[in-house]
Parts: C-alpha cells; structure tokens; sequence
C-alpha cells in the first residue's frame, strides 16, 4: 500500500474514507436515478455540469449500478489555493445489470473543500483507472 502525501496529522483517514465510500454509493444510485438535485449537493459546479451533460446525453434510458463491494484508499491531500484537494482511490466490485456478472472498478475521485469556512468535502473529479 502506498503511503499517502501530505495529510495532516490530525486528518481522521478512517472517517475520511468512510464518508468517501458513502459518497461513492449515492452518486451510483443518483447517477441510476438521474437525481441532479442530489448530485449537485456534493460536486463541484464544473463536476455537477459534467454529469447533467452525461445525464441528458444518456436521455431516458434506465441505468442500474449495483455495488457488490468498494474500498477506498487514501493516496493524498495537498493544498491549492483557497482549496484543500484530496485523492481516493476506490476499487470494488460493480454489477451495471441485473443478469450481469459483477466485474472490477477502479477510479481515483478528487474531492475539494475550502481551507476557510464550514464547507465540506466536494466531488470534483473522476479518473477511470479501469
């Protein structure tokens, strides 16, 4: 396993990639829905603009995503500008149909929050790893 860079010594990891893992089950489960209200509560507005795009290009068609399993890594957090930037490596099992086999999942998600004030932690980018 990798040693994470730059996370500050009073970060809680655990309850970090706890809220991570809870984070990337809903977007599944709202993404499936077509839910832009929800995904907007926790993306970035350049993040929540790539995902209505990708809904509305999608159009009606039903999706479902189930996760079968998911585990979240921490590879780092680092400063920029006004923002703190963190990087979570997930990688799990996902079933996209219901008479399908669960295949492998890996992506990095990198969520934002600002240094100063009491907002949380945001979506701001995806990476398909697989």
């Amino acid at each position: 396993s990798n040693v994470p860079w730059g996370v500050p010594a009073d970060f809680d990891v655990p309850g970090f990639l706890r809220n991570s893992k809870t984070y990337f089950i809903r977007l599944q489960a709202a993404w499936d829905k077509a839910d832009i209200n929800d995904i907007r509560e926790f993306t970035t507005t350049e993040m929540f603009a790539e995902l209505k795009l990708q809904i509305q290009e999608r159009g009606a068609s039903p999706n479902h995503t189930d996760v079968v399993s998911i585990e979240a890594e921490l590879m780092g957090v680092e400063t920029q500008g006004n923002d703190y930037l963190a990087s979570v490596k997930f990688n799990g099992m996902i079933k996209e149909a219901d008479d399908a086999p669960a295949g492998p999942c890996a992506e990095v998600w990198n969520l934002s929050k600002p240094t100063s004030g009491s907002g949380g932690w945001l979506l701001a980018g995806i990476q398909q790893l697989s």
